[in-house]
């Protein structure tokens, strides 16, 4: 089975032929490759070299093409600062009102952003060379609904006006407009030539909000985005950080057809909540991978394959981003893992 053919077959269900290990690895990658993060972001060919140098060094069978979580804020017009060397981050504290926010944002186009199109470009560069080397594309589309629009206003600012009901219009009408943005931006994403695209909603998680405020602001618009990626054909994967646990069930009627958990959820339940509604893309601890020795990385990696082997429904990898400075040689130990055990 080729390596494209494994995700492919992952993400129906069905079992390949083992399971496959995508990692999130751009800042890794980047310093691996002795590249500042101000290189990386600015300049699409400098992304793409340092993702297929990765790709080639660990023989992973996808590659996630990121570059920081403000792309899509930047875009919109937020308080952005760029760092040279760390990723690039969105201020919490924004200057615009939640209702300016709401009207600039229907006007924002995102081809007119210079790092959309850099982005865009470097995903184009990607998907050449994955196809001639028989590598998965998963080219994320930044942020989802509510993560966009708590990055727009300001986390603290964000977390204030949920629980307030004389709000709730303004929120809402935010949220109409980060979703028409997330569409865009996971048509770009996918015309660029990814064979999937993702989206990270890390925010509505519940180590941040709770599951009443999930399913009051977050889960409709979930449920809206992804039956609009189906309907285009678009297939895709929800990243959620922290503990999802008491929201397990609400995800399983999104519709969204893979989620990526980190280490805080529990595998077990979600692997049974989400039986034929949704795969698994995970949930390897990245602190652990970032300072543990190889030996235990291979043992965690094996007792998370165990559980799925045989009967499909994992890609096994960092349930979140790896950090810059994780030793090689451990993600040599995982993907061994995934070949000798999956």
């Amino acid at each position: 089975m080729s390596r494209i053919e494994r995700i492919q077959t992952y993400l129906t269900g069905a079992v390949p032929d083992r399971i496959p290990v995508m990692t999130h690895n751009f800042l890794m990658a980047a310093r691996q490759a002795g590249v500042t993060m101000a290189q990386y972001r600015e300049h699409a060919a400098v992304i793409a070299e340092c993702l297929i140098d990765a790709c080639r060094t660990y023989e992973t069978d996808g590659i996630l093409v990121d570059v920081d979580t403000a792309l899509l804020s930047s875009a919109c017009g937020a308080e952005v600062v760029y760092p040279e060397d760390i990723a690039a981050v969105t201020l919490d504290k924004q200057p615009r009102s939640i209702r300016q926010i709401t009207e600039d944002l229907a006007n924002v186009d995102l081809l007119k952003c210079d790092r959309i199109r850099i982005y865009l470009d470097a995903v184009n560069q990607l998907s050449e060379w994955c196809r001639r080397n028989d590598v998965f594309l998963r080219a994320n589309a930044d942020q989802g609904p509510f993560s966009l629009g708590c990055l727009l206003v300001g986390m603290e600012e964000f977390m204030m006006l949920l629980p307030d009901e004389e709000e709730e219009e303004n929120l809402m009408a935010l949220m109409e407009q980060t979703l028409r943005i997330c569409l865009q931006m996971h048509q770009l994403c996918y015309e660029a030539g990814g064979h999937m695209t993702s989206y990270g909603n890390s925010s509505e998680g519940c180590s941040v909000v709770s599951p009443g405020i999930f399913r009051k602001y977050g889960l409709p618009f979930e449920i809206r985005l992804n039956r609009e990626l189906k309907e285009r054909g678009i297939p895709t994967m929800c990243h959620i950080c922290g503990w999802t646990d008491p929201i397990l069930e609400d995800l399983a009627r999104t519709g969204c057809p893979a989620y990526e958990f980190d280490a805080k959820t529990d595998i077990r339940k979600a692997k049974e909540t989400g039986r034929g509604h949704f795969v698994i893309s995970g949930n390897m601890d990245p602190v652990m991978l970032a300072g543990a020795k190889p030996d235990t990385v291979r043992e965690e990696a094996k007792q998370l394959l165990d559980l799925f082997r045989g009967e499909g429904g994992l890609m096994i990898g960092p349930g979140c981003a790896l950090a810059p400075d994780t030793p090689g040689e451990n993600i040599h130990a995982l993907v061994d893992a995934a070949r000798k055990w999956g």
